[in-house]
């Protein structure tokens, strides 16, 4: 019971962040047809500046900095992460759409991907960095860790968790209820048609961008004093939440945090699975669950052809 409990918890937290990456993803495409490959290394971007800001290069623990400092430093972060995702749309998408060349924007977002994470490798030297926790979960319980029905679980766990959920349901309600929500479904729906009625369909897109990236920046930044952070972990949560968000096939933020919370327990079961007593392994939870969802998505049908079908 305490082993399931362990797995339920600490697969649903990194699913969490997985399903914010996927919201982004899903709410990119289903506006724009476009898959931002650079989305992963921005976030990236986003919490190295939260990093540089809070303890410049130098060694740091998750307690070393002050509130009001790591408070400036997340706000930084935050911005740097939505001021660069868009910039991502003028300078790297919206010159290929309007010329309606796909590769353009491919090889633009994948390009500033490497250009992204290749800065950070040369301004962190670190093979990885402990991220400064915003909030002090080391106060609670165990230097952060509670014991629940005989399982140690960290608290923050629980927190990534609310949050992933109440970030879903923000991005839900805003696409949902705000005049720039309901501009965004208009845009989603005929960009030519909300472009002829008046809307400022790139000033929409730009904001859907920089949104999506703060919405995964604030699951990242959340969660990365959990665990060491280093130049590839934003590439590495930008494939996981692209896969949660293919599964869906780009689909409402509740269905791309779902997938992203499936993929979590997933990673979570198979890393502490026993096949003839003998442990599947870490190793393994990052590659089977990946390699399943591949594989369903080869077997299902394109969604138009299914509604074809019907």
């Amino acid at each position: 019971m305490s082993l399931t409990l362990q797995i339920v918890v600490t697969g649903l937290a990194a699913g969490g962040v997985y399903g914010l990456f996927a919201l982004g993803y899903s709410v990119v495409y289903r506006l724009t047809g476009v898959v931002n490959f650079a989305f992963g290394d921005l976030v990236a971007l986003g919490v190295f500046a939260t990093l540089l800001v809070a303890s410049g290069l130098g060694p740091v623990s998750r307690t070393s900095v002050g509130g009001g400092r790591l408070l400036v430093a997340v706000l930084v972060g935050l911005a740097v992460c939505v001021v660069a995702s868009a910039a991502t749309y003028t300078a790297a998408v919206q010159p290929y759409l309007a010329r309606g060349w796909p590769v353009g924007w491919v090889a633009a977002t994948v390009a500033l991907g490497f250009a992204i994470r290749a800065l950070l490798g040369a301004v962190f030297e670190q093979p990885s960095y402990v991220v400064p926790d915003p909030l002090r979960f080391d106060r609670i319980g165990d230097a952060g860790v509670v014991t629940v029905g005989g399982a140690s679980l960290q608290v923050r766990s629980f927190f990534v968790i609310a949050l992933a959920v109440a970030l879903a349901a923000a991005a839900s309600a805003f696409l949902g209820r705000t005049r720039i929500g309901k501009g965004l479904r208009a845009v989603a729906d005929d960009a030519e048609a909300a472009h002829t009625v008046g809307l400022p369909v790139d000033r929409l897109l730009t904001i859907a961008f920089a949104l999506a990236g703060a919405v995964a920046a604030l699951g990242a930044i959340a969660a990365a004093p959990g665990a060491p952070f280093d130049v590839d972990s934003g590439a590495l949560l930008g494939v996981k939440g692209l896969i949660a968000a293919l599964v869906v096939r780009f689909g409402s933020p509740w269905q791309a945090l779902g997938a992203g919370l499936g993929l979590g327990l997933a990673e979570a079961t198979i890393a502490n699975a026993e096949i003839g007593g003998v442990g599947v392994g870490t190793a393994w939870s990052q590659v089977l669950p990946l390699a399943a969802a591949l594989a369903l998505l080869a077997l299902w049908p394109p969604r138009e052809a299914a509604e074809e079908r019907e």
